[in-house]
């Protein structure tokens, strides 16, 4: 304001500015994850071994191992999804020794995942319509262990 209680016209047009560049900047912002996104496809069997794992006491896909041991990078695991509506899905976590019910969902951004089955967490980063990193980690009052695995998604 000048001395005389209007507003300058440099300032009101600065103003005006910054409207219209706020304006054009929210139009422009792209829709991230929005509802017309279709989730990915994840039913099927998805097949991986270890790459990366430590873990220590009685596992259920395990013998039992009584110090810290890095990963049984032998043992291959299988996640079939069942079922899916929407980003929600379910299955089984399974490898030779034992198998387990798992649920989860996909995240808004179509490339991670969360799931869970009956004593374990996992996250999931989808690299292609076929491949996925698979990190999971349990604790248990005898156990414990945290591994990866690179999953592929196998042919029907």
């Amino acid at each position: 304001m000048n001395g005389r209680g209007t507003i300058n016209k440099s300032k009101r047009g600065c103003s005006t500015l910054i409207r219209l560049s706020l304006s054009i900047a929210l139009l422009a912002w792209p829709k991230l994850g929005s509802a017309a996104d279709e989730a990915p496809n994840l039913v099927g069997k998805w097949s991986g071994k270890v790459e990366a794992g430590i873990s220590q006491g009685p596992q259920g896909h395990e013998p039992h191992i009584a110090k810290p041991t890095f990963g049984n990078y032998q043992l291959t695991f299988t996640l079939a999804v069942s079922e899916q509506q929407g980003r929600a899905l379910k299955g089984s976590w399974s490898s030779d020794n034992h198998s387990e019910q798992v649920m989860g969902v996909i995240r808004r951004n179509n490339k991670n995942l969360i799931l869970v089955d009956e004593d374990s967490h996992f996250e999931g980063l989808l690299l292609s319509p076929t491949s996925m990193e698979l990190c999971l980690w349990e604790t248990h009052q005898l156990a414990m262990g945290v591994w990866c695995l690179l999953m592929e998604k196998q042919a029907e």
